[in-house]
């Protein structure tokens, strides 16, 4: 999980991108259709709002009008390309990308009329964490700074399975592991798991993830366990038994990773599948799931992203 970044440390992007190697440059146009009816990019975009997103009001002279209002989608570095697609969507030379290099991360910035009321149309009536507090006192400013009528947000308690949020929650909050035991003294094991974390108590508003974490867990058929990471308590969510890892495929079938953990994902799946059929433990599938395990996650060298071409 990456949180919100020290915003006047960052360098802009246009400065910096030169200097970044990514494997795979994007496409410029990657779309024709420009409209706000994306049923998969709007959930898409909350999940991932919600997962490593945060929303800041700079204090002008008089505080019902906030100097700036800005919307902070942080990225880990290797993700570029995703935060460049989501950009696109905006629509606007305004909204920008801004590298941390030092901390690994890059952060897609909104903070443009434009740019806002556009993300609010996105996202509002998919949002179910208790970001929807902050996210609802941004409109109200915007529907004063600005004199709009938006509507404020109400929780989506629509099922996980009706839209891709919980993919863009993956994105941001989730990993997925393959575990390979082979050591003197311990029995062989192969397993794979996907977990979600998150910390318990959301820092502005105060509210609890209580009621998302019971809502995953419930869909996925498994528990809330409690982490501990640097002193900040979290709720955590993981899927590795057969149950509810075809819950989980079934999920991802239906509604695809765009950061590189998709790529992650197809190796998982491919584990999984293996594990599910009974075939993992062959000589054969043994090396081809080591292989795999040694080329996730931060040990990924190689990228592919033409996957985003599906991000509508």
């Amino acid at each position: 999980m990456i949180g919100a970044v020290d915003m006047a440390n960052i360098k802009s992007y246009e400065e910096k991108k030169n200097k970044i190697n990514i494997n795979n440059k994007l496409q410029k146009n990657f779309y024709e259709d420009k409209s706000l009816e994306k049923k998969n990019l709007g959930p898409y975009l909350a999940g991932l709002f919600e997962g490593d997103g945060h929303i800041q009001f700079s204090a002008g002279n008089n505080p019902l009008y906030p100097r700036s209002i800005l919307v902070g989608i942080t990225f880990n570095l290797k993700d570029l390309p995703l935060c460049e697609h989501l950009k696109t969507f905006f629509l606007d030379d305004e909204t920008r990308i801004r590298i941390k290099e030092k901390n690994n991360v890059c952060v897609l910035i909104i903070n443009n009329k434009k740019g806002l009321i556009r993300f609010i149309k996105l996202v509002n009536g998919y949002l179910r964490s208790p970001k929807l507090y902050k996210f609802n006192q941004m409109i109200e400013l915007m529907n004063k700074k600005y004199k709009l009528s938006l509507s404020v947000s109400n929780y989506d308690l629509s099922s996980l399975d009706s839209n891709s949020w919980l993919a863009g929650f993956i994105d941001a909050d989730g990993g997925f592991q393959i575990r390979y035991t082979d050591k003197k003294g311990s029995k062989f094991r192969i397993a794979s798991e996907l977990r979600i974390e998150q910390r318990m108590i959301d820092v502005i508003s105060q509210r609890s993830y209580n009621n998302l974490f019971t809502l995953i867990a419930s869909f996925f058929n498994t528990k809330i366990y409690l982490t501990k990471h640097n002193n900040i308590n979290y709720y955590m969510v993981k899927a590795s038994n057969k149950a509810n890892l075809k819950i989980v495929l079934s999920y991802l079938d239906k509604y695809p990773l765009y950061s590189s953990k998709y790529l992650d994902c197809l190796s998982w799946s491919y584990t999984v599948n293996l594990l599910l059929n009974n075939k993992a433990y062959l000589a054969d599938n043994r090396l081809k799931i080591l292989d795999l395990k040694n080329n996730m996650n931060n040990k990924r060298t190689k990228f592919n992203w033409d996957h985003l071409n599906k991000l509508r």
